[in-house]
């Protein structure tokens, strides 16, 4: 059963400006995990990566049910893309992973599009149907 769906839309060339200013390194720090950051600062036009991962950071937001929301921060759950497999949101934050589970939100698939100045990312969210 769905319990929650969220999508976000995010101006590429606003995140490339976001990217230039003094603060960017605190920015960073701020909103993504290491891995995200790495993962991003390996490519030469690195704004549509970071771009999409806030979109899917404040999609999984949205998604998620009204009660879980206070528990999820920016840097709560990253997106994934080692190449090797599709791409997949993980949760960090274990506090947040075992209220996840206390749903029984067992599934989290993510949809993500990318055009010149835009993209896009989805999220839903899915439990087994049961609750504890």
């Amino acid at each position: 059963m769905i319990v929650g769906i969220g999508i976000d839309i995010c101006n590429t060339r606003r995140m490339e400006k976001v990217l230039q200013k003094s603060y960017s390194q605190n920015f960073k720090k701020k909103v993504f995990s290491d891995e995200e950051i790495k993962y991003c600062e390996k490519m030469k036009n690195n704004a549509p990566h970071f771009a999409v991962r806030w979109a899917i950071k404040e999609a999984f937001y949205k998604a998620l049910p009204e009660n879980l929301q206070n528990f999820s921060s920016w840097k709560s759950v990253e997106y994934i893309n080692d190449g090797e497999k599709k791409p997949f949101v993980n949760i960090r934050d274990e506090f947040l992973s075992s209220k996840m589970r206390e749903e029984n939100i067992s599934n989290i698939h993510c949809s993500i599009s990318h055009e010149t100045d835009v993209c896009v990312a989805q999220i839903i969210l899915e439990n087994n149907g049961k609750r504890e």
